[in-house]
């Protein structure tokens, strides 16, 4: 599979991943700078619940819809039909259970706030169900400028509609931006639809085969999924339970930045996970193994000047971004910077073995992960409070990425040096792109 062969999707997906980053610049304008640290830690607290339960649906029914399809000739109604029931089932379960544990939840975490605006999660999850469907049909027809399109709808209409409300002085709430959120997400799911309607092949009864396919992959990829989505997302409850929402504020006003690491592996999961579903079913080996190590590296690089922008001018992005306020997320910031060491090995060697197939293996290294993480934020948050939870969140970044890299080489041989030979793969690629640009401007118009 050549590398560079796939460049023009390579860059919709690039823009496509770019969109969280365009979120969440809009969010630092819209919502940090605006809302008061407790309405803002209260609504991460709520995001983060909604994203969770997608995550979990997405890992134990989507992820098998992705491979599945990914490869050749796929039955795809009947893997269409099974998915479709089995994220069903799982989002009506997880309501009900976010429901039932509202009123807990906001006395374990400081803030009635909270329960009130858990209730509306099944809402969010509702909004949004059409939506991470179609994507995951999209992507695996590698189909990624309509990924682009469906995820500009959210991406670009949720800080388009809290510019209005905050211009029509209507807000001021975390409740005014989850109901925001509700309109957005919807219009995503409809777009979704739309481009994705040919794939749409549904059966109302699913064959047996079908779903046992769907089931038994994708239990091992939710016990893997689980580790990671935890390990990423308990610094904010630990962190609420300790301190409450306001350091939670603080605490996301840095945290905002790993959206770029998050989406970098986004990237690579829309790319690697399918092209290594694929390449090991042909049996290429050493093309996988070409594609892994290009990968780590290309992603490597391609996160280094973000780690010197988070080490060297930590201060002026605060005071930038945030005028003057959240000056306690300088330090964090900082430790943040360590994630580019880290998040390429994890990220393209997690969906490597996802695309081989070995998801019960992802499950154990996701509860080892787990674990870690959890001890970390344990050990960290007590006495250092937010600048705790990003030690601790680095900390198992580079744990992950250990774990992963031992378990990816028992199938694809992983050395340094070998990685480190694909710079020059590296230059080939920019000089063979640059020169063509630079013949295309000087191409004469007709």
């Amino acid at each position: 599979m050549e590398f560079g062969r796939h460049i023009s999707k390579g860059i919709w997906g690039l823009a496509d991943k770019t969109l969280p980053v365009v979120y969440g610049i809009g969010f630092v304008w819209l919502v940090i700078r605006v809302l008061p640290e407790e309405e803002f830690g209260n609504f991460i607290l709520t995001q983060e619940i909604f994203l969770i339960i997608s995550g979990l649906a997405t890992a134990f029914a989507l992820q098998p819809l992705l491979k599945f399809c990914s490869e050749e000739n796929p039955s795809l109604a009947g893997t269409v039909s099974a998915a479709l029931i089995l994220n069903f089932g799982f989002i009506v379960f997880a309501s009900f259970v976010v429901l039932a544990c509202s009123a807990p939840a906001g006395q374990l975490l400081h803030s009635q706030a909270l329960t009130t605006l858990m209730m509306l999660v099944p809402a969010m999850l509702g909004a949004s169900f059409f939506r991470t469907f179609a994507l995951t049909l999209l992507q695996a027809r590698f189909l990624v400028a309509q990924v682009f399109w469906t995820d500009a709808v959210h991406f670009l209409g949720a800080p388009a509609l809290i510019w209005a409300a905050s211009h029509a002085h209507i807000f001021s709430s975390a409740m005014d931006l989850v109901i925001i959120n509700l309109i957005s997400l919807t219009a995503s799911s409809l777009a979704g639809l739309w481009f994705a309607r040919q794939m749409l092949r549904v059966r109302i009864h699913p064959s047996r085969g079908d779903l046992v396919r769907v089931w038994d992959y994708g239990k091992y990829s939710l016990g893997g999924v689980v580790s990671s989505l935890f390990a990423t997302k308990a610094d904010s409850f630990i962190l609420s339970a300790f301190t409450g929402p306001g350091q939670v504020g603080v605490y996301n006003s840095a945290k905002v930045f790993v959206r770029i690491f998050e989406m970098a592996s986004q990237v690579v999961q829309m790319f690697i996970l399918p092209a290594a579903s694929k390449l090991s079913s042909l049996g290429e080996d050493a093309s996988l193994k070409a594609v892994t190590e290009k990968a780590i590296l290309f992603l490597t690089l391609g996160l280094v000047p973000v780690s010197i922008l988070l080490l060297a001018f930590p201060e002026l992005l605060v005071d930038i971004l945030y005028g003057g306020r959240y000056q306690d997320a300088v330090p964090i910031l900082r430790w943040f910077s360590l994630l580019t060491l880290a998040v390429p090995l994890a990220a393209v060697g997690s969906n490597v073995l996802m695309g081989l197939g070995y998801a019960r293996l992802s499950f154990i290294l996701g509860l080892q992960i787990l674990a870690v993480s959890i001890a970390a934020f344990l050990v960290c948050i007590p006495p250092w409070g937010a600048l705790g939870a990003g030690i601790g969140y680095v900390v198992g970044g580079f744990i992950t990425a250990l774990l992963t890299a031992r378990l990816v080489d028992r199938y694809i041989p992983l050395r340094f040096s070998a990685i480190l030979r694909r710079t020059r793969d590296v230059d080939t690629f920019l000089r063979k792109h640059l020169r063509q640009t630079f013949n295309d401007l000087r191409a004469p118009k007709s």
